[in-house]
This record gives C-alpha cells, sequence and structure tokens, in this order.
C-alpha cells in the first residue's frame, strides 16, 4: 500500500485535527463565568461544575452556544481520518463538543480524541497546579478580592467580574464563528483559513479576560495561556498519532519544539534608512505569519509557542522518523519562501513537559551567530548576472541586503527598493503614525534609541522559578486531614517532612500512614514511593532530579518540587506574555503616548511647489528653505502637492504656531534635489497651509520592533530621559517583587537626524548583546526599613544595598502585599541569600535542593549578603560613527536614571537661585576632567576642594555628599553631557549662553 509522506497525511486529516483543536479550546469555556469564579472564593455556598454545563441551557444565556455544542454532525467530520497508520481508537466516542467538556480528565473514563485531551489537560493543569492544586481553602480568595495576577505577583482586577455582559458577548460571538464553520463543513467539506483564525481571535479575546484558576498562588495563569496549552499538545499529539499509530497517551506522550531561527536584530541593521529597517520588519512579520500557517493551519501538526528576535517557536510531534519530517519541511520551505537570509530548522529533544524552550533560544543565539544567504538568494543573483550579458550597466552588490545585484546608477537592487518605498504607502493609510525620522527628532534636531531587555533566560529555563512557592508548608499542613497525620507521623516543620522522605526512600513500600501522606501531596492512592518520585521527577525542567541517587539529595529535591512553582508550559507561556504586555500596554500604549506635545510639535504644513518636480507619489525629496533643510512626501504628482515630514519646531524660525509657519513659508524660494537627480536646482513654495486634518496630530516615535524579551522604539531625544524614568517606575511597581531575579535593562542612544540610521542600529544591537550577557552580582543589605506603599503596592520593605565599587547605593522597595488587604504574598517576594547554612529564618527554604536558600523580605535583616541579577543602563550620544563601537562599555545601574534626574533638578535648582552660574559649571566641569589623572587620594582632595572652591558648598551638606558620590560614579559628567550637550537645555531665563 502507498504511503504518504509525512506532510500530506497531515494535510489530508486537517479537518479532525483543526476540529480536535477546537474542541480542546472549547473544553474549558465553562470556566468563562462569574458562577466558576465565585464558586471557588472562601466560604462559598455555590454549587457550580464547569464539566456539567451541557446539562443546563440556561448557562448560555439564551445564545445558540448550546446548540452549537450538542451539534452531532461534528462526528460525522471529526472521524473522517485519511490515513495508513492505526488510529480506530480516534473514532471512538466522540457525538459533540460537549464530550471534551464532559470527558477530559481520567476519572471521567474518556475514549478516543478524549485520551489524548484527558493527558494533555492533566500534563499542564498538573504541573501548573503541583501541590497548590491539592489545598482546598489554603489560597482561597475572598469574594469581593477576587484578582488575577501576573507570573510576577503584581495582581489585577479580571475583566470578566468587571463586565456583566461580558459572557453573553463572548457566547454570541463563539456561537456564531462555530455556526459558520459547520456551515463550511457541510458544504466545502473543510474549515476555511480565515473561519480558522476567526475562532482562534475570539477565543484570544475573551479567554484572555479571566483566569483559569482562583487560588493563589497559581491565579496568575489566564484561561486562554491554559487552553491554548492544552490545545496545542492535543494537536500535536494527534497529528503524532496520525503518522505513527495509535499509543495510549496517558503519562507516555513527548513533544518537541520545531525552531525557525533568524537574526533580526542583525538582518534589520541592514537598512540604510528608516524605510529600509521598516520593510525588513514588516516581511519578518509576513514571514513568521506564513511559517505559522504552515505549521497551525496547512499542515497542521502544533502551535507558536513562542516569537522572539531569535525567531518562531512551535510544539511539535515527537513523530518516529524526525529527520523525514525536518526534510519535508526545509523542503517545502524552500519552494514556497523567498528570504534574504536562510533560515535555521531544528527540533529539540523530546520532553514530556515543554521546558526546553530556554535551551532551544539559547542555542538558537549560537546558529544565528553565522548567517548565511539563503540558496534562493544565491539563484536570483546569479540570474541577474546572466540577464546582463550585453554589459548595458555595471552591476555591483546592493548594500542593503548585501546578496542581489544593482546597477551603478541606483542605490538599492529592484527588491530592496521597492521594499523601502512602502513605507511611504503605509503612512499615506495611516498617517497618524510617523515613518519619518524628521518629525520623531525633537528641537535640536536630536532622535534616540531605546531599547530595552528583559534576561528572561534563567525564567523560561524554570530555573527561577524555584524561588517562587506554589503553596507553603503551613498552608498544607493545615488542610483538613493533615494536622493528625503531620502529628501522627512527627511531622511539624518541613526539615520533619524531609527527613520522613528520607526514610520512604530507603524503604519504598509504603504503609498505611506513608500511603495518606502521599495521597495528601498528589491525591492518588500508592503503595510505592518510587511511583511519587517518578512522577514528580520528570518534571524538573534542569532534569536533574532524575540523575539523583542519593536519598538525602532525593528528599530535599522532592521537597522543592512538592513547593514550589513549575515550568509548565501555560506558566512559562505567562512569563513571557507579561513581560510582552508590559511592552506592548505599559510602554508603547501608554507611557509613550502620554509624552505628546503641542502645536506646533505634530503638526503638518502642506506644501505646493513650482514648477512640479514631478516626482512619483509617496517618493520625499529634499529641499532647504532659510538654510533648514528637510524632506517633504509628495502626495499629488499631477499638482506638486507636499506635505512636511519634518518636526515644525525645526522651522521655528519662521513662526511659533502652524499657521504662522505656513504663511511665512508661502512664496519662498527653495533649493531641491530628488533622490534621481541628485543636484540641486531653483524651486519656490508657491502655497503652504495647515494640513488636513487627517493628516494632523501624529504621534512622534517609531516603534522598530517588540518581542517578548525586548523592544527598539524612536523617540526624541529631548524627551527621551523622561520616558526612559516612566519606564522605569513601572517596572519598579510591576515587578517589584522579583526584581532581584529578572533584570530589565534600557539603553538611551541618541543621535542627530542625519546619521545614517544603521549605525545606529548596530550600536543597539551591541548594547542589546552586552545586556544579554550580564552575571548574577552579589550585594550588601545595609539597610531595612517597613514603609507604606501607594494603593498599587501595599504592605513594602525599603531595602538599601551597598554594590562593591559603587558609592551611591541601591534604593529598591518590595512589596508583599497582595490586592486583598488582609492577605500578605507569601509566595512571590524571596530574595536569593548569600549563606552556606540554611538562616535562621521561618520564611526561608532552599530553592535549588543543594543547599541554596531564598529568605522572604519580611525577614530580610541588615547585613544579610544577598545576590541580584543586576539591571543595567546606557545613555550616549553618538557622534561619530566608531562610537557605536564602545556603546557596551561603562554600563550603569538603571536606578541611576533617578539619580542623574535627581542632578539635573539639583543643578536647576541651583542656577535658577544664582548660586552657580553656567561658567562656574564649565569651570568645575573642565577642572573634573583634569583631575582625572591623580591617584585616587589625590582625586578625592581635589575633588572636595573644588566643590568647596568653584561651587560653594558646605562639605556637611546633603548636596556636597550626593554630588561627590554622583561624580565619583561617573553620573555627573553624564548629567551635564546629556543635558546642556544633547538636550541643549538652558536652566533658567538669563542664564549664560550655551
Amino acid at each position: 500500500m502507498w504511503k504518504m509522506s509525512i506532510l500530506e497525511t497531515l494535510k489530508e486529516n486537517r479537518t479532525p485535527i483543526l476540529l480536535a483543536e477546537i474542541g480542546a479550546y472549547l473544553h474549558l469555556v465553562g470556566r468563562f463565568s462569574k458562577e466558576f469564579l465565585e464558586t471557588h472564593v472562601r466560604d462559598s455556598d455555590l454549587q457550580f461544575d464547569y464539566q456539567k454545563i451541557c446539562s443546563n441551557s440556561d448557562f448560555f444565556e439564551n445564545t445558540r452556544l448550546y446548540e452549537m455544542l450538542t451539534n452531532k454532525k461534528l462526528k460525522d467530520f471529526i472521524s473522517k481520518l485519511n490515513t495508513s497508520a492505526a488510529v480506530e481508537e480516534l473514532k471512538k466516542d466522540i457525538d459533540n463538543f460537549c464530550n471534551f467538556i464532559q470527558k477530559h480528565t481520567w476519572r471521567d473514563a474518556p475514549k478516543g480524541l478524549c485520551k489524548i485531551l484527558a493527558d494533555a489537560h492533566g500534563i499542564v493543569s498538573g504541573i501548573d497546579k503541583s501541590l497548590a492544586g491539592r489545598i482546598v481553602e489554603a489560597g482561597k480568595q475572598r469574594k469581593n478580592y477576587i484578582f488575577r495576577s501576573t507570573a510576577f505577583g503584581y495582581e489585577k482586577e479580571i475583566e470578566l467580574l468587571k463586565d456583566r455582559g461580558l459572557k453573553k458577548q463572548f457566547f454570541e460571538e463563539l456561537s456564531q464563528i462555530l455556526n459558520n464553520i459547520f456551515t463550511e463543513l457541510e458544504t466545502k467539506e473543510q474549515i476555511s483559513y480565515e473561519s480558522y483564525q476567526r475562532f482562534l481571535s475570539i477565543i484570544t479575546k475573551y479567554y484572555s479576560k479571566t483566569i483559569g484558576e482562583t487560588r493563589r498562588s497559581i491565579n496568575e495563569i489566564s484561561l486562554y495561556d491554559y487552553a491554548y496549552s492544552i490545545a496545542s499538545l492535543v494537536k500535536s499529539n494527534l497529528a503524532k498519532m496520525l503518522v505513527d499509530g495509535w499509543y495510549e497517551p496517558r503519562s507516555k506522550s513527548k513533544w518537541t519544539i520545531l525552531s525557525v531561527n533568524l537574526d533580526i536584530p542583525r538582518l534589520l541593521s541592514k537598512g540604510l534608512k528608516i524605510g529600509d529597517i521598516l520593510g525588513y520588519r514588516e516581511e519578518t512579520e509576513q514571514l513568521f505569519n506564513e511559517i505559522k500557517k504552515f505549521v497551525e493551519y496547512d499542515y497542521p501538526f502544533g502551535n507558536e509557542i513562542y516569537r522572539d528576535e531569535t525567531g518562531i517557536y512551535f510544539s511539535s510531534p515527537s513523530f518516529e522518523e524526525i529527520k523525514k519530517f525536518l526534510e519535508e519541511i526545509e523542503k517545502t520551505f524552500f519552494n514556497h519562501l523567498s528570504f534574504d537570509v536562510s533560515l535555521h530548522i531544528d527540533t529539540s529533544r523530546e520532553s514530556r513537559s515543554m521546558t526546553v524552550i530556554a535551551s532551544e533560544r539559547m542555542n538558537a543565539l549560537k546558529k544565528i551567530s553565522f548567517p548565511h544567504i539563503s540558496g534562493m538568494m544565491k539563484h536570483q543573483r546569479n540570474a541577474a548576472i546572466n540577464n546582463n550579458q550585453e554589459n548595458k550597466f555595471s552591476f555591483e552588490k546592493c548594500p542593503v541586503c548585501g546578496v542581489r545585484m544593482k546597477s551603478e546608477k541606483n542605490d538599492r537592487c529592484e527588491v530592496c527598493d521597492k521594499r523601502y518605498k512602502k513605507r511611504a504607502e503605509s503612512w499615506n493609510k495611516d498617517p497618524k503614525k510617523t515613518v519619518w525620522l524628521d518629525e520623531v527628532s525633537d528641537k535640536n534636531g536630536c532622535v534616540a534609541m531605546i531599547v530595552g531587555k528583559f534576561n528572561l533566560n534563567k525564567w523560561l529555563s524554570g530555573e527561577l522559578l524555584d524561588t517562587l512557592i506554589s503553596t507553603t508548608f503551613e498552608e498544607w499542613k493545615s488542610e483538613n486531614g493533615n494536622i493528625q497525620l503531620c502529628s501522627k507521623l512527627g511531622i511539624h516543620k518541613i526539615e520533619d517532612l524531609e527527613r520522613k522522605f528520607q526514610d520512604m526512600f530507603k524503604n519504598s513500600k509504603l504503609d498505611q500512614t506513608g500511603k495518606e501522606l502521599c495521597e495528601s501531596l498528589v491525591g492518588i492512592k500508592i503503595d510505592d514511593f518510587s511511583k511519587l518520585w517518578n512522577s514528580l521527577a520528570e518534571r524538573d525542567a534542569t532534569g536533574y532530579a532524575l540523575n539523583l541517587v542519593n536519598e538525602e539529595e532525593k528528599a530535599r529535591h522532592l521537597i522543592k518540587l512538592l513547593f514550589r512553582k513549575h515550568p509548565s508550559f501555560a506558566r512559562l507561556r505567562r512569563i513571557w506574555s507579561t513581560t510582552k504586555e508590559f511592552i506592548d500596554q505599559t510602554i508603547l500604549e501608554t507611557i509613550i503616548n502620554s509624552f505628546i506635545p503641542s502645536n506646533p510639535r505634530t503638526k503638518r504644513i502642506q506644501l505646493v511647489i513650482s514648477p512640479n518636480p514631478s516626482i512619483p507619489k509617496n517618493a520625499t525629496c529634499d529641499i532647504i528653505v532659510g538654510g533648514v533643510r528637510f524632506s517633504p512626501v509628495c502626495i499629488d504628482n499631477t499638482k506638486g502637492i507636499f506635505i512636511s515630514t519634518t518636526n515644525l519646531e525645526i522651522l521655528s524660525k519662521f513662526g511659533r504656531t502652524v499657521e504662522e509657519i505656513a504663511e511665512a513659508l508661502s512664496g519662498q524660494n527653495i533649493k531641491l534635489k530628488t533622490e534621481e537627480e541628485k543636484n540641486w536646482k531653483d524651486y519656490m513654495i508657491i502655497e503652504a497651509k495647515p494640513a488636513d486634518d487627517e493628516f494632523q496630530d501624529y504621534i512622534p516615535y517609531i516603534e522598530i520592533y517588540d518581542f517578548p524579551d525586548q523592544f527598539m522604539i524612536l523617540v526624541p531625544a529631548y524627551e527621551a530621559l523622561d520616558i526612559a524614568e516612566k519606564i522605569l517606575m513601572e517596572y519598579e511597581k510591576q515587578f517589584s517583587k522579583v526584581r532581584d531575579r529578572l533584570p530589565f535593562h534600557l539603553g538611551v542612544i541618541a543621535f542627530h537626524r542625519r546619521t545614517p540610521l544603521y549605525i545606529v542600529m548596530d550600536a543597539a544591537r551591541r548594547l542589546l548583546k552586552r545586556f544579554e550577557m550580564s552575571k548574577t552580582i552579589e550585594a550588601d543589605v545595609i539597610k531595612v526599613e517597613d514603609i507604606a506603599g501607594d494603593s498599587e503596592l501595599g504592605k513594602c520593605k525599603k531595602l538599601v544595598l551597598q554594590v562593591d565599587r559603587r558609592e551611591i547605593p541601591l534604593n529598591w522597595v518590595v512589596s508583599y502585599s497582595t490586592k486583598d488587604p488582609e492577605v500578605e504574598d507569601l509566595w512571590y517576594p524571596y530574595l536569593r541569600i548569600c549563606s552556606a547554612e540554611k538562616p535562621d529564618r521561618t520564611l526561608c527554604f532552599d530553592y535549588t535542593g543543594s543547599g541554596d536558600y531564598v529568605v522572604h523580605i519580611k525577614e530580610i535583616k541588615e547585613k544579610d549578603r544577598i545576590k541580584i541579577e543586576p539591571s543595567y543602563f546606557k545613555l550616549c550620544y553618538i557622534e561619530e560613527s566608531s562610537d557605536r563601537f564602545n556603546v557596551d562599555e561603562n554600563l550603569k545601574f538603571i536606578d541611576d536614571i533617578h539619580h542623574i534626574k535627581n542632578l539635573w533638578e539639583m543643578v536647576k535648582r541651583n542656577l535658577l537661585s544664582k548660586k552657580w552660574t553656567l561658567s562656574q559649571l564649565y569651570s568645575f566641569w573642565k577642572e573634573l576632567e583634569r583631575i582625572k589623572e591623580y591617584d585616587e587620594e589625590t582625586f578625592e582632595y581635589f575633588l572636595e576642594s573644588n566643590l568647596i572652591n568653584i561651587l560653594g558648598l558646605n562639605p556637611s551638606s546633603d548636596e556636597f555628599e550626593f554630588l561627590k558620590k554622583a561624580i565619583e560614579d561617573g553620573l555627573f559628567e553624564l548629567c551635564l553631557h546629556w543635558n546642556l550637550q544633547v538636550r541643549k537645555e538652558k536652566a533658567e531665563k538669563g542664564a549664560d549662553s550655551i
């Protein structure tokens, strides 16, 4: 019998695979309800079972969703399997979508597809909840204080509870798309990509508005994260069975990660101008979307589980012929995808918990360090050379892509030129969103690239998840029945439980009390302790547990596996989605949009130029008017009508408002040159007026890219440090409980608007690489105090930390509150302490199982030494091309953003009060440069003398001490350079000219 290829088999079975995936999403639809949330609160008397909603049509609020879920036509389509593999079991017991809702756990005796669902549900749910899922009362939230948490303990309101009409709205949209899908199946026998996408968008939109589990500390997983993870594993496992044949999935299913990698920052750095960069970004997004469609729909075997600057990652089956599978994918990609560099395609080792994403990402960084031209591009380059046999024009390599050939007279090859010109077409569709660097520049003609970077590797690997508690020993012990059991076994503290485990490892056959203890921990009756150990050890993302042989080490590690958070598929997704939400919503939507200047900053002027330059629509030209150069864009090439694309503050010599500037420009003689001609010619602006409303009030920033772990944006240099401080303040609030373990780096790279952008992109890429390489350091706790945080942070501790080779200490505020004023956070705010022995603290545990301890913030004391992952900051100005090679040197701590801002406030205060003049300030600065050559003792002597004699500071004053330390930490000169030379600030009216 002829056997189909792996991809052909998947394509032929697209409909049943997608229907199974849809069923996996729908099996949790009952949790999208106020009833589910409030049934699981403390002292609730409500009775609600989300698995029984199909027996209660009232639950669906008069929508057609009940009809769709009970539609028995599903059976006809989901059982049409076209495969040579033995899969008869898959056709059992699926009549409608209600089967997925009612039979998705092993206790429901599932059959066929529902067995695959039960295994996926069990692996995601079991690892997510860990021991916390066994705790009935502890961790339950109060009825009026039900919140969702981020992956790092910052709690927010649940939208489903705020909007009473949300459930019905969701059910109406869901029933409509399911009806469309059934109609397509009846008429075309397949689900269209548009309907599949629409279904996913509805699920994403609504499932993200509530949580899958209410108990702290497992209330961080959204219903969407939960359902998406399960649906992805179901999809991949079903795909495997259709190719390799049926097998009993319970506790046996394993998956891999398919990675498609390329170095996106390196690719974007090839762009000569912003149009090249934005064009490459758009093409990369299109490429990833094509690959996504290939994996998720065309040949459905997995779902996207992560995407960043290294590439895109998918859940994937662990096929028996994995090499053949990869060969088929590579061949298909080569035939259908065209890109400037080759893609690195590979699969990970197989795993049951999908926690290898961090190692896959690190492997990708090594692979993409050696980019190479794709075979398709080589073919195109050679074809271009062969087609020029008559030598009509000279060929040279395109400076943008570096792979195709361009004619000597052009700046780019045809493909890169087309990509470059697309930016104006995109701008025409949405003029409020600028693509013009001159519009981003500040009044001094300067732009800043802000780069941000979260170091997620230790979180995605699960290493730092071990510092978070799933449930405390006291919570477990206080559960009904456990107090008596612990008393009977002599277990009064966690060390007693560890000793009990040691005994059980030595003799794995359990007596009655041993069986009761194991059941209290995992909810399963077992008679052999090794079964409990093996099931839990498999969840260890590091693989360390399975290799242990010593009973004491095993017992210590088992404590960790029971009481810590586990790196489940859904939890890892929640980690990177938390940082992505911070970048997308907090930074790009809220903070950036709050820095919108007024007239004329965000206004545009319409110009009519004579004679008509006759350049193509959406093309730009350069003009010089009154000594000022800018580049308007043509919006009507038949009438010579242009729109300004520059910050009108640069034209302030012509007026203070857009109306005044427009009036002054009318009738002005100008110099103009186009990209084609290159020579300046004489023209005139015969008419100038404020542009139509659709072109006004643009937002002066350009997003280069954003991923879960990093972003790049272009902003006006004048506001860049203010923006950076706002970002820092939000980071300090939203990541307060983990800032010692989740580093967030910021860089502000300023440059003149005429600086070639590839230089800036290269500088940003170098800085991000340096951020990636940051190492753990140690800090001494020199002061701890209680402070009353704001309404967001609640109860807090203020830590003053001393770091080696630094004068100004770090000041951190760490929250230990939840949104419920009666509940303290006992799960997230733990700091790693440097101690060879276990510290004498109550809230303390060994987070590695190897003698490495964390202590809760409430019990941190002065003179403790702790480990921190430092967050760094860079503030610089690119004046020359070579400056980009030094951008990764002399990094400051991110906390120094506050100090630099405070320093400038102090300088302004002294200038405004006339205590200092700018002449004094420059004199002091010059003297500071001179004495740098001295040894440390001599430098300090002259520094103090200059502070007293030049700036007139009292040596016993706070200003003297702060300024001295700031100078020794290299902050004062940085502050002056930024404000006086980059921002060109004048601190007060009548101040000396700068």
